[in-house]
């Protein structure tokens, strides 16, 4: 299930603030539609209610690899081992938080990529490997 949330944006052309839906997770055994936005970086593209204006916003999302047991946190700003340290204690916190969660945390191969290429390539994989 695709999940998403109110964002703030400013328009880089007008300047207008307006608030819209963003995607945040999405479960690819659940949301293939959205395999080809994500490929091309458009799962977030947002449009001014005013001046027209399209814009791609580069926000983190979580993408659910099920049935693999695979979580890839795709973030273009993430390009530092301290910014991708950052998630990865974020995910260790949370699955500490009690037994049910560190079983499923230890069971679960978790990622943080900041290159769409590397994304592609395992979507890629994974549309071959569950068509």
């Amino acid at each position: 299930m695709t999940s998403t949330s109110l964002a703030e944006v400013k328009c880089t052309k007008c300047k207008k603030v307006y608030e819209t839906d963003v995607v945040d997770h999405i479960d690819l055994s659940e949301d293939r539609d959205l395999i080809n936005a994500l490929k091309t970086g458009k799962a977030n593209r947002v449009q001014c209610p005013k001046c027209k204006k399209v814009m791609y916003l580069n926000r983190s999302i979580v993408v659910n690899f099920e049935p693999e047991n695979r979580i890839v946190v795709f973030d273009p700003a993430a390009r530092t081992k301290a910014a991708k340290e950052d998630f990865i204690q974020d995910f260790h916190s949370v699955i500490s938080f009690n037994e049910t969660l560190s079983e499923i945390g230890e069971e679960t191969e978790f990622l943080v990529i900041s290159k769409i290429d590397k994304l592609k390539t395992m979507l890629d994989d994974y549309l071959k490997a569950y068509k």
